[in-house]
């Protein structure tokens, strides 16, 4: 990897624009680091690409450009580039980039065609600072290409202006051949102009349907390694201002001999590697340290009474059972304050216990919760709406009716918690109809 111009392939300071788009998603920051950071584009055809960088908005007198092994990285889908500074980077100012894209076309070994530079516009990135005394991070999960949903929650990110954001899995259904993980996770809200990641740094993590199908393994391309480790790509440590954070990488939810993987899955040695990175990544300075200490992983790592564990071929586990018996002792042990989850689709809280003193924060899925039916019963209207409670469901109905020309309500709620969304709502319409048997119109008072 180098900052320096790469000869023949940049021809001007200057990338002048085709008609047909070479660069077909914004840019993509990530993996920030004190004296380097990552930038990811998604592309049409076959090209190099590098980054120009510099402090004001007119003059980027930088340029990075990443290399391997003697040869400037090219690719037909995805393009990732390495910005190393020779000195930290600023977090109390801009810094101003664009990405600038070169078409290449090879008619033998010999006849290399260069075509017409594309660049993007000009973007304010402002890195977190490691002496902050906050950071704010937002977390999003289990997005699975609703473009309604990440528009929305574009809208809020730009709203919130966080420093930091993660991705913390489940862009995609799959990966299978028609798809293009490029356009999934680099152009998610499939709009060019909607560039969540472009003016501050992004964190992926793995969910277990971004590593299905048989194009699964393009996503390493665009959300490239952490710069310190190759073989655990979505594994990092580090620390802004009084907050380390840790990513853990899930894997699948089912176990590794499950069929359905027909002998493609190994990711019960990749956990154990992980494993014994994060018992060394704990005794770090800067980790061990830190006021407060977070964790993401995927599949969250603290389940329900009797929710599957992915450990057993039945079903799909609801929480990680080999995750939580190889990392969640650690981060207990390191004190942890959180750790933060999806893949449920249920948004929920687990507090934390005088056993696992470690809160637990799920996020929710792809589109707001439908509405539970309304059921007519002898008159009455009922609308179960179970509500949520330390990770379960409060048995909760709306009772309706209309009494002597007025219509009358109820609102319902009981004690009783149920773990499952579904049997909540069940419990619910039975505790209605049980209610509308016994009182009538007199629980209308």
């Amino acid at each position: 990897m180098s900052n320096q111009p790469i000869g023949s392939i940049r021809d001007s300071a200057h990338a002048k624009t085709v008609s047909k788009a070479l660069i077909v998603s914004p840019p993509v920051v990530q993996n920030p680091r004190a004296k380097s950071f990552g930038v990811s584009i998604a592309v049409s055809r076959l090209a190099t690409a590098w980054v120009e960088y510099g402090f004001a908005k007119d003059d980027l007198p930088f340029t990075a450009v990443t290399s391997h092994h003697g040869l400037v990285t090219a690719d037909d889908q995805a393009l990732h580039i390495r910005v190393n500074h020779s000195e930290a980077l600023p977090t109390d100012k801009s810094i101003y980039y664009r990405v600038v894209a070169q078409p290449l076309s090879y008619r033998d070994a010999y006849h290399l065609k260069q075509g017409q530079q594309q660049s993007t516009p000009v973007y304010a990135l402002r890195l977190p600072c490691p002496n902050a005394q906050s950071i704010r991070v937002i977390s999003i999960n289990d997005t699975h290409e609703n473009t309604h949903t990440i528009r929305s929650l574009h809208t809020q990110i730009e709203k919130l202006q966080p420093d930091l954001l993660i991705w913390n899995g489940d862009t995609c259904k799959d990966f299978d051949a028609e798809d293009a993980p490029e356009q999934i996770m680099l152009n998610p809200a499939n709009d060019l102009k909607l560039a969540w990641a472009a003016t501050r740094p992004l964190l992926f993590s793995n969910g277990n349907h971004d590593v299905r199908g048989q194009r699964a393994r393009e996503v390493v391309k665009c959300f490239a390694s952490c710069p310190e480790s190759n073989e655990l790509p979505y594994n990092q440590a580090l620390r802004f201002g009084p907050l380390a954070l840790i990513t853990l990488d899930t894997g699948e939810d089912k176990p590794d001999r499950h069929p359905v993987f027909a002998g493609t899955a190994a990711y019960e040695p990749y956990r154990e590697n992980q494993s014994t990175w994060l018992e060394g990544t704990l005794q770090q300075a800067e980790i061990k340290d830190a006021p407060f200490k977070v964790a993401t992983a995927h599949i969250s790592l603290r389940g329900l009474k009797d929710q599957l564990d992915g450990t057993t071929p039945e079903g799909f586990a609801r929480y990680s059972g080999f995750g939580a018996k190889l990392w969640l002792p650690k981060l207990k042990a390191a004190g942890f304050d959180a750790v933060i989850s999806g893949h449920t689709h249920h948004a929920r809280h687990d507090a934390p216990t005088a056993e696992m003193p470690v809160h637990q924060f799920v996020g929710g899925g792809p589109k707001p919760e439908a509405k539970a039916e309304t059921i007519d019963y002898n008159g009455f209207r009922i609308t179960p709406e179970p509500m949520p409670a330390e990770g379960q469901f409060r048995i909760a109905a709306l009772i309706e009716a209309e009494v002597d020309g007025e219509m009358k309500t109820h609102h319902l709620v009981r004690a009783d918690v149920i773990r499952d969304r579904e049997e909540a709502e069940e419990a619910s319409v039975r505790k209605a109809k049980q209610m509308i048997d016994e009182q009538g119109a007199r629980l209308f008072g």
